[in-house]
């Protein structure tokens, strides 16, 4: 069961990463990345605290950026193409 859920939530960052917008998923789906996302958030961020009192499209970001990250190698990724991959994920727009 937690395989699927991860495959899930994998394929609604497929989905945010194709349009390039926020907005293509539920808030449902939104929570759903937030609490699949947990774990790998509390290790990613310097104060998991702050990290809560984000607004939704910033932990979006966050979550977006771990996942570009985790998919070209982690620990490879250079100053530079995190700088990179911040910026393509800012350019996603929040609404249609």
């Amino acid at each position: 069961m937690e395989i699927n859920r991860r495959e899930e939530a994998e394929k609604l960052i497929q989905k945010i990463l194709k349009e390039k917008s926020f907005s293509v998923i539920t808030q449902d789906e939104k929570n759903f990345l937030f609490e699949e996302y947990t774990d790998e958030m509390k290790i990613e961020s310097k104060s998991y605290e702050k990290y809560l009192g984000l607004s939704d499209t910033e932990k979006l970001e966050n979550i977006m950026v771990h996942s570009l990250k985790e998919y070209i190698g982690g620990w490879h990724v250079t100053p530079e193409e995190m700088s990179e991959i911040s910026n393509y994920i800012q350019s996603f727009s929040v609404s249609k």
